[in-house]
């Protein structure tokens, strides 16, 4: 059996190869924004509704050391929570406070980062707990400062990189949704490909069993006369090859070589003597001779597995002018099935030696061919049969006396 490419197979390949350019693509994106660093100014005593990033550290508790002495100073646990407001995740982050006039600071003790104060400044570092600030989220931190007075925290610098993961971005959600979908289609395109084998399988073996038993069938009916031998296989191939010429489905030609199988079935119940005598029939035997179409047809009658099998049996001796039998049907009223076996059947009834006489030499073939066209036979099959001789598709005579002359010699 040919092996097709299925289309199937073609449109899953394209669309992954869609789906991982897409991929790719967002990657080599995402790989572009991400480390964007920036610096930004933050003034926490003006309104920061519309800000990207917010700042606001307060005054937890405080209290006094040394008091009432030359050494007296305030311990005081500050605490800054900051707000990213933007759409990208922030990493390595850090921010410098302004410490506002105040000079004698002891960063006593921190927490979720790292604190120095350097010329007049508090600088933090963001350790690992805060770093990242995700997106729409905030983080806090803090220490112990002690001073010589408490402080009113207010001006940052905030320093970073903007860095979007792959799952903040749309396309990748679309991407890894039509991925699903694409994974869904390959289980349910490889049940399919695994239910169309077993189905074809199927449809193969139900092939075997129906040519055997056909071909058995056959083998039975044309043992009943030596000459016949094999005739019905040989019709069958004759009127497939014709089929093809023609045109028809590559179905519709394997059912007619099913059909041609059968089309003598109905000489099972033709008595020996008449199937065998080598002399002329009488009108009689001719007649009863002829029932086999009839026979034929009956016993086909509950076959319906294979549309067109009854009238193949029934009208293959029914001739293009009307003469011929059981129904005198004529030209295209007799089923095209039938039309065919009747060239096959007498092109091989020609090129077979019967008991009454010996095969017919090719170019008498070719010429009772001719000769019959539109009256016994279908023009157009006639001229599809002769341009089938002249290509060496059908073989004739010729070559079985060569054959059978060289085994002789030897």
């Amino acid at each position: 059996m040919k092996k097709h490419f299925h289309k199937g197979v073609f449109v899953l390949l394209i669309t992954l190869l869609v789906l991982a350019g897409a991929f790719i693509a967002l990657s080599i994106k995402v790989e572009r924004d991400s480390d964007t660093p920036f610096t930004v100014k933050i003034d926490a005593t003006k309104p920061q509704g519309s800000s990207d990033y917010t700042v606001n550290t307060i005054l937890s508790k405080y209290w006094v050391n040394d008091e009432g002495t030359a050494n007296q100073n305030y311990g005081a646990q500050y605490d800054t929570t900051v707000r990213n407001n933007t759409d990208y995740d922030i990493i390595k982050w850090k921010i410098t406070i302004d410490v506002p006039e105040k000079k004698d600071i002891i960063v006593d003790s921190y927490w979720n980062g790292d604190y120095k104060f350097e010329d007049g400044k508090i600088i933090f570092t963001a350790g690992e707990k805060v770093d990242p600030i995700p997106q729409g989220q905030d983080v806090s931190f803090g220490a112990v400062i002690i001073s010589d007075g408490l402080m009113k925290l207010e001006q940052y610098e905030f320093t970073g990189c903007k860095d979007k993961p792959i799952t903040h971005y749309f396309t990748f959600w679309a991407i890894m949704v039509l991925f699903i979908v694409w994974c869904t289609s390959v289980v349910a395109y490889v049940l399919y490909r695994i239910r169309e084998a077993s189905y074809e399988r199927n449809e193969r073996n139900k092939d075997n069993i129906i040519a055997q038993a056909m071909n058995t069938f056959a083998n039975l009916v044309d043992a009943k006369d030596p000459y016949t031998k094999g005739h019905s296989t040989r019709v069958s191939y004759y009127t497939q090859k014709i089929a093809e010429k023609m045109g028809l489905h590559e179905t519709e030609v394997k059912n007619l070589g099913y059909i041609a199988l059968m089309h003598d079935c109905g000489k099972i119940g033709i008595p020996d003597m008449i199937l065998t005598k080598p002399a002329r029939l009488t009108d009689e035997e001719f007649k009863i001779m002829q029932g086999h179409t009839t026979y034929g047809g009956k016993a086909l009658e509950d076959f319906t597995s294979i549309g067109g099998i009854v009238e193949g049996a029934l009208y293959h001796h029914e001739r293009y002018d009307g003469k011929g039998y059981p129904k005198k049907l004529k030209g295209e009223n007799i089923p095209l099935y039938a039309r065919i076996i009747c060239v096959a059947d007498a092109l091989d009834a020609m090129n077979s030696d019967r008991c009454y006489r010996p095969h017919l030499r090719p170019d008498v073939i070719k010429q009772e061919l001719k000769k019959n066209s539109g009256t016994q036979f279908d023009p157009d099959i006639v001229e599809c049969a002769l341009e089938l001789i002249e290509d060496g598709v059908i073989k004739l005579g010729t070559e079985k006396t060569e054959k059978k002359d060289k085994s002789k010699k030897h």
